[in-house]
């Protein structure tokens, strides 16, 4: 920071940050690598609990814990290049540590960078360190040229891609943006869609969004990672994601999977940060067990609402018959795959808020893997109960938040890319119930929410004030 000189002023000169308290961190240091797992457990706790609210805290040695990333195997050497990387997540705020951060990393970068050559480096490690230097662009030039030849694709794409630091004055630069997540090398050589020529600022927000998205992708996976293989001590909720809010790279997302094919992959990718499905254990076809199990119809039509590319659709229409299925999606894109995929089944484009539907025409509704994506939840499910005929089900798979504090914190993340959210299921029951929808199954592993409701035959009662 400048001096500043101002008439009739005394002059003002910018103080550097102030000392850490040695004393005060340095038995720290020794706690988070004890050989007993209940004093660095405590020890770590106490580190982010310091760090994530430094205006409480006062100044931080992170010497102590960069050293500990860099030293002999202990699993606070995860946690802590994961801790790290949250920290640089928040680099566009006021706090002077993703700053400092970034100089002690820089220091001691090459024996970083060694890690992700070691034999008996952890691969929870692994995926934390690279998440870490994701944040780091200013060191692309000393970390590109060492990344290991048996570093994984997906790994090695995702790294280089937030490393790069664009020139949109350059065409291939602007073409890729929406075809990087989950990685660009799932995208391949596939020509880019002609889409609308856009400026620079808009080109920038998309391009920030899509770094913050894989991002989110990684530190999350690390986080699972990390805690089946050593476990989370109790950890404060981080700070609140500064990562760009911006619908508009969803929605350029699902433009480029639909012409290029890539639907089907995004849609396996998709619950892995929201359902922290890592390991592909959930399948959509869980999701069409669920439906098939609990679509109990009464006499109407069976609405897909949110139906996309007509995933759910075909369940439906293989349970009671594609004659006796609508399809409603507010994308024009999606409804001409849908059609295409699922023959007999009328498809409408409308919005979910304002169905255009008569009271109680439905016999069922289904909103699979929607709920989360649509603006003004509470309004879609008052228009679905309005809709719904009395004793219609309604089912949906959603998301609940994560029961760990760094899950929650990458869920945020990955929520505010997309313009999704997660819902508790006590709040979506109320909001269900404010309608006259009453909740009979509330389910799902993980961080997968399935919820069937059922339409009271008596006293739809009013929307009510319950939001979600």
């Amino acid at each position: 920071m400048r001096a500043q000189e101002q008439p009739g002023l005394p002059r003002v000169t910018a103080q550097p940050d102030p000392a850490p308290d040695t004393a005060r961190w340095g038995g720290l240091r020794a706690a988070l690598v004890h050989h007993d797992p209940q004093v660095s457990d405590v020890a770590f706790a106490r580190l982010a609990r310091e760090l994530l609210d430094p205006a409480a805290a006062g100044p931080a040695d992170l010497v102590g814990p960069v050293e500990v990333l860099t030293g002999s195997p202990h699993p606070n050497r995860a946690r802590v290049a994961l801790l790290l990387g949250v920290l640089l997540g928040d680099d566009e705020s006021s706090s002077y540590l993703p700053g400092q951060i970034k100089g002690v990393l820089g220091d001691r970068l090459d024996a970083s960078m060694r890690l992700l050559e070691r034999a008996d480096t952890e691969p929870c490690l692994r995926t934390a360190l690279l998440h870490l230097l994701m944040h780091l662009p200013e060191q692309r030039d000393r970390i590109s040229p060492v990344l290991p030849a048996d570093l994984d694709e997906h790994d090695a794409a995702r790294l280089r891609r937030c490393l790069t630091v664009p020139d949109f004055t350059d065409p291939s630069c602007a073409a890729g943006i929406g075809r990087a997540w989950p990685s660009p090398a799932h995208w391949g050589s596939l020509a880019p869609i002609t889409g609308p020529v856009r400026a620079g600022a808009e080109l920038a927000e998309l391009w920030d969004a899509e770094t913050a998205a894989l991002r989110a992708y990684q530190g999350a996976r690390a986080e699972h990672e990390i805690h089946h293989a050593f476990g989370w001590p109790e950890l404060p909720e981080p700070p609140e994601p500064v990562t760009p809010a911006s619908g508009a790279y969803r929605r350029l997302l699902e433009q480029e999977s639909t012409a290029g094919q890539r639907i089907e992959l995004l849609r396996a990718e998709s619950g892995a940060v929201p359902g922290g499905n890592w390991d592909r254990s959930v399948t959509a076809w869980d999701e069409d067990a669920y439906l098939r199990r609990n679509l109990r119809p009464a006499p109407g039509p069976v609405l897909d609402v949110a139906c996309g590319t007509g995933r759910w659709t075909r369940v439906l229409a293989e349970q009671v018959g594609p004659d006796r299925v609508l399809g409603l999606d507010s994308a024009a894109p999606l409804l001409e795959v849908a059609r295409a995929a699922v023959p007999g089944v009328l498809f409408t484009e409308g919005d979910a808020r304002a169905l255009p539907f008569p009271d109680a025409f439905l016999g069922a509704v289904n909103c699979s893997d929607a709920l989360h994506l649509l603006p003004e939840p509470q309004r879609v499910i008052a228009e679905v109960a309005r809709c719904l005929h009395p004793a219609g089900t309604f089912t949906a798979t959603t998301y609940r938040p994560g029961t760990r504090a760094f899950q929650r914190y990458f869920q945020r993340c990955h929520e505010r890319v997309f313009g999704l959210r997660s819902f508790e299921p006590e709040t979506i029951a109320e909001a269900f119930g404010s309608v006259g929808l009453d909740v009979v199954d509330s389910s799902g592993p993980g961080s997968f929410l399935y919820l069937t409701a059922r339409r009271r035959a008596v006293g739809r009662g009013g929307m009510g004030a319950v939001a979600v």
